[in-house]
């Protein structure tokens, strides 16, 4: 079997981890690099700031951070932890690893921060290691000494919450990779009828493992820009409980819950999502849940119901004036079940008419959407899936579900 690349970086999108980084720098003063298993940076991005983005508008400076960096995540490897010290010009650096399944990957650098005030024999080594750069030694000394001076408790805490982000992430990859790839070899290698029935049933469920990892990272940065747009704003303190909040749902996900699960489940899920959505929307987000008892055993995918919920926040409610209202309401309807979220947000477009779920799956708008009616099809069949009907007063968005119990 094929092992997966070196650098699984190579499989995420570039975008998403500069989103990672600038949310990380806005809601923290604390900037990070990604870096690969040789310690090279996997991205580009430009969120250093005063001393370091002097340093490193210089080729050789730029060349001796990239080295401070990877000589301590190198040391992560060696001792499986974390590890703190200084990069070249005396600017405190902390480094995490990336390990999956026993394997390094790589590891995360935060820098831009003191450990205590920076006292004049600090300030006379940076300026001696540094004086071949050319660099206005005030302005240095000035930037040198603004850096920002946190707790050993702070810094160790932001490494860890900035760890457990990325490695989740690169740990979805390499199981869907895994997966994916041993489905194939099996399939290719199979010799009779029977065999590749079954291999054909696993690559199926296969492809339903990646869609569900697919919708998880849909759902981080979705979440990732609400912590942004709570810093920018000022609400630092909504900040970090939208952050703790994010973790707590994170810590869910990485259990790797079976494909379906019950409706009661799925909307403990929901209603935690919901609470990041307040810490947000404050007053003008109502929330009612009508799921009738005897329908919350019945088996659902997990992570199908969630993105109907955030497709009716972020787009249905989040643009309206005043006060929205979201409903989420199950009933049985002709020995099925139909899970409706609606919303009397803005509404969606014209053009997007009543779904049939006849049609193929790219019908349905946004990636979100698309994704949860193609694993309802994968899993039941073509007579189920996503349903919609967008209105200018109500979008309703249906999901419709066999009746079966866990």
């Amino acid at each position: 079997m094929d092992h997966p690349p070196k650098s699984l970086f190579q499989l995420i999108e570039e975008d998403k981890l500069v989103r990672i980084i600038e949310t990380f720098t806005k809601a923290t003063d604390i900037t990070i690099d990604i870096n690969d298993a040789l310690g090279f940076p996997v991205v580009k991005h430009d969120y250093f700031y005063g001393f370091c983005r002097s340093i490193r508008s210089k080729d050789a400076g730029l060349k001796r951070c990239i080295n401070s960096n990877a000589t301590l995540g190198f040391n992560t490897v060696e001792q499986g932890n974390s590890c703190m010290g200084k990069c070249h010009a005396g600017v405190m650096l902390m480094s995490v690893p990336i390990i999956v399944d026993d394997q390094f990957y790589g590891s995360i650098t935060c820098g831009q921060m003191h450990l205590e005030k920076p006292q004049a024999p600090e300030i006379e080594d940076m300026l001696h290691v540094t004086a071949d750069l050319g660099l206005d030694p005030e302005s240095l000394t000035q930037t040198f000494q603004e850096i920002q001076v946190i707790s050993m408790e702070k810094c160790q805490a932001a490494g860890g919450l900035i760890q457990f982000v990325v490695s989740y992430i690169v740990e979805l990859i390499y199981r869907a990779k895994m997966q994916e790839g041993l489905s194939k070899e099996k399939l290719k290698a199979a010799e009779d009828a029977r065999i590749i029935v079954e291999l054909e049933h696993t690559l199926h469920k296969a492809e339903l493992k990646n869609l569900q990892a697919q919708i998880k990272p849909h759902f981080l940065f979705n979440t990732l820009n609400t912590i942004i747009s709570l810093v920018t704003l000022g609400e630092n303190t909504k900040g970090l409980n939208t952050l703790f909040a994010l973790s707590n749902l994170l810590r869910h996900n990485i259990d790797q819950p079976e494909e379906l699960v019950s409706l009661l489940e799925e909307l403990h899920y929901v209603e935690s999502y919901l609470l990041i959505q307040k810490n947000r929307f404050g007053e003008r987000l109502e929330v009612t849940i009508d799921i009738p008892i005897d329908l919350q055993d019945i088996q659902i995918p997990f992570l199908s119901l969630q993105p109907l919920v955030e497709n009716a926040c972020i787009h249905g409610l989040e643009p309206k004036e005043g006060i929205g209202h979201l409903w989420i309401v199950g009933k049985k309807v002709r020995g099925h079940v139909e899970i409706s979220v609606i919303d009397d947000g803005v509404g969606m477009p014209e053009h997007y008419a009543p779904i049939d779920l006849n049609q193929d799956h790219q019908c349905v708008p946004g990636i979100g959407l698309r994704n949860v009616h193609r694993r309802l099809q994968l899993q039941f069949g073509k007579e189920f899936g996503v349903r919609l009907f967008p209105k200018q007063a109500l979008t309703t968005v249906i999901l419709l579900i066999p009746n079966h119990k866990v």
